[in-house]
């Protein structure tokens, strides 16, 4: 034990932490190429936004800091680009007093810093008063502004959302005094802070655990070696366990975390219903300690041997039923949950016995069970047997009620897949997230992409109003944010050409279409159109966290998309969430698939003990009981089934 836990030991240094958005994405799902292929071409839909607040933002001192902040981002080796109010540009149509012909003048929003009051003013009113901007980049009142920062892994790091979230926070961190808010929220922060709420359950919970364990062992046992031993070995299976993690490159995710409170809080009863068949078994037999002992290690294996073994196996196949799930944090997860609980086992039956032999104790008195302080839970279990007792067929009768009633509210059980939903409402992350939704736009952000055979297909006017019916379908359904195409861009331009009447109308030709696109630089389309205009690109920002919901506006969405683009259009509607979300779909199907199978093996397993189905379906009975009152549960308080969740489902299986 000793010489493998040094080799084990050895393979804690290599092991990984693995917060990405991507174990969260099943690995056979279709539409990643899709999706890889729509960034390709019109940029990457992760962005962090940095949140900028004040009252005074638009005078020449906060302008100024604003400047130094934007220089600062860009200094940044990682990033690729900044945009803020220092590269944006509004167009502006004037006529003169004769009636003639529209004048357009474009110009920066901000062309250097104002020199004074009245230029700050016209700059504020040239960015709130351009409808590309507001609401996405500047609030109503212009006291917010948003500064969009991309950045590229050139070198594929292995830590790089934490290393370029520390530079940004570096950066914003100098300048954050000057500014009445200042924060950044997006893939970057919300990985390194997954890794840190990691750390700290990692760090909370065993020992916590590791706590409430020796505490309830000493109360009802009262024996400091009874609350050592499962203290001990469940320590020597946390270092395998780990250990071995390392060696193979199964990282550390969200999910690993519980494993050492999941090895001491499970891995503890096989050691406790050892210890206490020792003690039984050593009270009044033989004449020196060394042979009571040893008729104490005989009995304990007789009494323990067969159930202790079938809970490992039985455990081991709960967890390692997840190895069904197409999601590769559950995957991973699977694979650590399955070694931690077979270590435990081989670490029990290896130094359980030869520390009992060692230190065990001959018991004072002839009564075994007095010795143990077992009272209070005798106690406890004769409360229980009275139902039992006097009233079987009542208990039976409520218990098949209530299973009724939970299997009714499963029911009203839903999915979800959102990475922020790991964290409390209360945490700043959430709070900051919220903030930019009400001011702004949802940080969440998704393409609705539209390819075409012919050449130039989206100077067509046809083709425009397309994107624009599909925007007002996303305003009916009145849960997405923002979305911004090439149209609104057109749509701009002609209503400064041809007043207020015409903000929501297209250019009619494609010769105007064709000027009116001269107004912007390709940087300012790049994200919208492709340069052959075969492509458009719609983006959506929204701050839906609930798959369930999401999952069904973005279905209703794909349908009217494909209906008015019509056949000659190719229609994509992607993006990283929305992967995320729609792989909490397969959730469920992975559920059942692994619950069944793992139901039918463990059904053989107690018909092979029993020689007998009829024995193995009533063992069934109280596994199968818990699953559909956790389940009911749930379903009652509105508690989602996600990848945590998922991962415990099994437990009530394995451990009757």
């Amino acid at each position: 034990v000793a010489l493998f836990t040094l080799l084990t030991g050895a393979g804690l240094t290599n092991l990984k932490i693995d917060t990405s958005f991507n174990t969260l994405i099943p690995s056979d799902e279709p539409e990643r190429l899709v999706y890889q292929r729509v960034m390709n071409q019109f940029g990457s839909d992760n962005k962090t936004i940095v949140y900028v607040k004040d009252a005074a933002l638009w005078s020449r001192e906060k302008l100024s800091h604003l400047d130094d902040l934007v220089r600062g981002l860009k200094l940044i080796p990682a990033v690729n680009r900044v945009d803020s109010v220092f590269n944006l540009r509004t167009i502006e149509g004037s006529r003169d007093e004769s009636g003639g012909e529209p004048v357009i003048n474009t110009r920066p929003v901000l062309d250097g810093i104002p020199r004074n009051e009245m230029e700050s003013e016209q700059a504020r009113a040239r960015a709130i008063g351009n409808p590309l901007y507001l609401g996405n980049l500047f609030s109503k009142d212009g006291s917010v502004t948003a500064i969009i920062i991309t950045v590229e892994d050139k070198e594929d790091r292995e830590n790089f959302s934490v290393e370029i979230y520390g530079e940004l926070e570096a950066v914003l961190s100098k300048h954050e005094g000057h500014f009445e808010r200042l924060f950044q929220v997006g893939p970057p922060r919300i990985n390194a802070e997954l890794r840190e709420s990691l750390t700290d359950d990692f760090k909370l919970l065993g020992p916590l655990s590791a706590l409430v364990l020796v505490a309830s062992i000493m109360f009802f046992m009262r024996n400091s070696l009874a609350a050592a031993i499962p203290v001990l070995t469940s320590g020597l299976a946390i270092i395998w366990t780990f250990g071995m993690m390392g060696w193979t490159g199964v990282p550390l995710n969200i999910l690993s975390a519980m494993i050492p409170s999941l090895i001491i809080v499970i891995g503890s009863t096989e050691d406790t219903h050892m210890i206490s068949a020792f003690f039984r078994g050593l009270v009044g037999n033989g004449s020196s300690r060394r042979e009571r002992q040893q008729v104490a290690i005989d009995y304990m294996a007789k009494h323990t041997g067969l159930p202790m073994v079938l809970t490992i196996v039985t455990t081991a196949l709960g967890f390692g039923s997840n190895l069904f799930g197409d999601i590769l944090l559950i995957y991973h997860f699977a694979i650590a949950s399955t070694l931690a609980i077979i270590f435990n086992g081989i670490v029990t039956v290896l130094v359980v016995p030869p520390l009992l032999e060692q230190f065990g104790k001959p018991g004072k008195g002839e009564n075994g069970d007095n010795h143990l302080g077992n009272t209070l839970p005798d106690k406890i279990i004769k409360t229980f047997r009275i139902s039992q007792d006097k009233f079987p067929i009542y208990t039976l009768l409520f218990t098949f009620v209530l299973c009724g009633f939970f299997t009714y509210q499963a029911s009203n059980l839903y999915v979800t897949n959102d990475p922020l939903s790991y964290f409390p409402d209360d945490r700043p992350l959430i709070q900051e997230t919220k903030q930019i939704h009400e001011d702004l736009a949802g940080i969440k952000v998704f393409f609705v992409a539209l390819e075409s055979e012919k050449d130039k297909a989206f100077l067509e006017p046809e083709n425009l109003r397309k994107l624009s019916q599909i925007q007002d379908f996303m305003a009916k359904q009145g849960v997405f944010d923002s979305t911004i195409s090439v149209a609104d861009h057109l749509k701009y331009v002609n209503a400064e050409f041809h007043g207020g009447l015409a903000s929501s109308s297209l250019p009619p030709t494609r010769q105007l279409v064709s000027q009116y696109l001269l107004f912007f630089h390709r940087s300012e389309l790049e994200t919208y159109v492709s340069h052959d205009y075969r492509s458009a690109n719609i983006v959506v920002r929204h701050n839906l966290g609930d798959s369930h919901t999401l999952n069904k506006y973005v279905s209703e969405l794909k349908d009217a998309v494909a209906q008015i683009s019509g056949q000659d259009i190719q229609t994509m509607v992607v993006g990283e969430n929305l992967l995320v979300n729609h792989a909490a779909e397969k959730l469920m199907i992975s559920q059942v698939k692994a619950l069944s199978l793992l139901l039918l093996l463990i059904f053989v397993i107690m018909s092979i003990m029993f020689t007998s189905f009829r024995g193995g379906a009533i063992a069934m009975i109280p596994s199968i009981i818990p699953i559909v009152l956790m389940f009911g549960i749930m379903g009652f308080l509105g508690i989602p089934l996600n990848p945590v969740s998922y991962t415990h489902l099994t437990l009530p299986t394995n451990r009757e």
